[in-house]
């Protein structure tokens, strides 16, 4: 009903629904409920982790990071500092309410009082990495000008307000009504008279990436919660779903984003939560979920799912994620054929979130005996699949001796959100281990998003992943560098995926290089990987490599066979010098992880060229 809804549908279902007639979010307006959670076992570590958390909140004054702190994004592009203070001066709001729903105890009302008294005297509820955001020059010229720039909703205000309207429709009455008063008069300020009041476009609001889903639905949520006037709420509502069909665009026909899984679930999630409040503000007229191209999206992260926790992690991304059961549980409901993932991919720590707490226990904790049935665990031998509109293929294959192999590779262009310039590159995953691996997710820094810097990183540049570097040349940033898939086919053994990548590179004297990917894969046999390069030059190149980034460190076996891991790579040894670099690459979240560039540098270098290698897993 997304794609179809008209504004009048939409004002005529509001306005024949009374706020005061509906339940949002009914789940946790029972107090039942709330006993029940609070008594779980398998939810009590959580519940005593709040109860600590509240007593040092309570003993440790609430105040806000330093201007000091403000100013280091501008000053030396570090924007972890400010955040982990902001962090804690937020949490609060999701200790205090969460645990204010299973107690009236006076002192979590009043650190929650306390908490959202001190978030309406934060100068701004948007993080200083995203100061200035539509300005065309960011991240520069912002920090050295004289005036602070305009107000703007960034993922962090629209979340932050997000909780607090929704902890004001719960425990609102139960505070003093100068806090609640004051806490609508300050989303009303930040957040509904930058975005409704102004009609120039956020910087969001443009792009397909999580940022529209979680802004615009964050912002939409809030409406619901605070605007009771129906006419006044469908033209801001109006707005707002204009952007999710915006974001929902980025994804191509089989339901897949270049993000990938775990931004995958940042953005789509807090779209089923408006979606769901927006159903049972309407009385159940508008389900915007009810679609097949959104039963596509909610299907893409099983593809990418590997093993042991491990997933296909193209672009900013970690190579483990931890999928919202309560989400997932949300969405079997409206695609019954929507496998749940395996334990090891299940989100086993509850966030201290109010919005993503309240809907893993309540979403979920009735339905426990479902995951068994609906899980995926029990898998068919061999799980394929080409999305073809973003140049992706990803197979997993179960191996006669009962491990797991899986492939996976992409093609595209090199300014995709959270971009790598990685047109080309692939990921061979044996049994929990991805021995051809993606370096992944770097440290988010101003200059991380400079492309200046951004793409000398072992993370995002094209060196960094294992594609060719072209005479000297590596991968080019912009939307102008990019790939063709030239075919695609997946038979009863075998999946042919083939791409044209001569406009990845900016060589003058290239005329044509493609790759093509055979990963042959019959039920009798250990699966292998054959990857041919074919470049054409308008004359001799100077020098020709190809890299391979590895997860394990490879290991010469003999001339033209190198052992990596469980993975033996094979090619002609009289074609080509190895010359092996070892790595330490440093993720987002302060993690330090070793990798291993395995060049290898051509011998004899020819205006047409023809690189074949094979990647044999072996048999246990």
């Amino acid at each position: 009903m997304l794609s179809t809804l008209t504004l009048r549908q939409l004002k005529n279902a509001l306005e024949e629904t009374r706020p005061e007639t509906t339940a949002l979010f009914p789940e946790i307006a029972s107090s039942e409920r709330w006993t029940r959670i609070r008594s779980d076992e398998q939810y009590k570590e959580f519940w005593e982790k709040l109860e600590k958390e509240a007593d040092c909140l309570t003993d440790q004054p609430l105040c806000s990071p330093p201007f000091s702190d403000f100013l280091l994004f501008g000053e030396t592009g570090d924007r972890a500092t400010y955040q982990t203070k902001r962090t804690q001066l937020f949490s609060g709001l999701h200790v205090f309410g969460l645990l204010a729903m299973t107690d009236e105890r006076p002192d979590w009302k009043k650190g929650l009082e306390n908490t959202i008294w001190a978030i309406c005297n934060e100068y701004t509820w948007v993080l200083p990495a995203h100061v200035g955001l539509y300005v065309n020059e960011y991240p520069n010229g912002i920090w050295d000008q004289p005036l602070a720039p305009r107000e703007t909703v960034d993922l962090d205000a629209a979340v932050a307000g997000f909780a607090l309207a929704e902890v004001l429709h719960m425990v609102g009455p139960r505070l003093h009504p100068w806090v609640a008063q004051r806490a609508k008069a300050e989303i009303e300020r930040r957040i509904f008279q930058v975005y409704f009041n102004d009609a120039t476009p956020q910087n969001w609001e443009l792009k397909t990436n999580n940022w529209p889903a979680v802004c615009a639905s964050s912002i939409g949520a809030m409406a619901i919660y605070l605007i009771e006037d129906s006419e006044k709420l469908a033209g801001m509502l109006w707005r707002v779903i204009n952007v999710l069909r915006q974001y929902l665009s980025g994804f191509d026909e089989q339901g897949g984003t270049p993000e990938g899984p775990v931004y995958w679930q940042f953005g789509f999630s807090h779209l089923v939560y408006f979606a769901e409040l927006l159903k049972e503000r309407t009385g159940g007229q508008i389900t915007m979920l009810d679609e097949h191209k959104i039963g596509k999206i909610a299907q893409f992260p099983q593809f990418c799912l590997l093993t042991n926790g491990k997933v296909v992690n193209f672009s900013d991304a970690p190579d483990e994620a931890r999928f919202h059961t309560g989400l997932m549980q949300r969405l079997c409901e409206y695609f019954p054929t929507l496998q749940l993932p395996p334990d090891e991919y299940r989100m086993n720590v509850i966030p201290v979130s109010w919005v993503e707490a309240t809907r893993l226990m309540f979403w979920s904790s009735d339905q426990q005996d479902a995951e068994t049935e609906h899980s995926s665990e029990g898998q068919e031998g061999v799980q394929d699949r080409i999305f073809t509109g973003n140049q992706w293929v990803i197979s997993k294959v179960l191996q006669p001796d009962g491990r797991i192999a899986a492939f996976a590779a992409k093609g595209g262009y090199n300014e995709e959100p959270h971009n790598h310039n990685d047109l080309g590159h692939f990921i061979l995953h044996v049994d929990g281990v991805n021995v051809l691996a993606d370096v992944g997710i770097g440290v988010y820094t101003k200059q991380y998003f400079q492309p200046e810097h951004r793409y000398e990183t072992i993370h995002a540049g094209s060196h960094g992943h294992s594609v060719p570097i072209v005479d000297g040349h590596r991968q080019g940033f912009g939307r102008q560098y990019r790939s063709q898939l030239l075919q695609h086919e997946v038979t009863e053994d075998e999946v042919r995926f083939e791409l044209d990548l001569t406009e990845a590179y900016a060589c003058s004297t290239l005329q044509s290089l493609t790759r093509e990917f055979l990963w042959h894969r019959p039920s009798d046999e250990a699966s292998q990987l054959i990857i041919t390069d074919k470049a054409a030059f308008r004359e001799t190149p100077s020098v020709f490599q190809e890299v391979f980034i590895c997860g394990v460190e490879p290991k010469q076996i003999e001339k033209g066979r190198i052992a990596i891991g469980t993975v033996e790579m094979h090619f002609s040894p009289s074609d080509w010098l190895i010359e092996v670099e070892e790595v330490t690459a440093t993720s987002h979240y302060g993690v330090e992880s070793k990798y291993y560039r395995l060049m290898c540098n051509r011998t004899c270098v020819s205006a047409s060229m023809e690189s074949p290698f094979r990647f044999v897993i072996n048999s246990i």
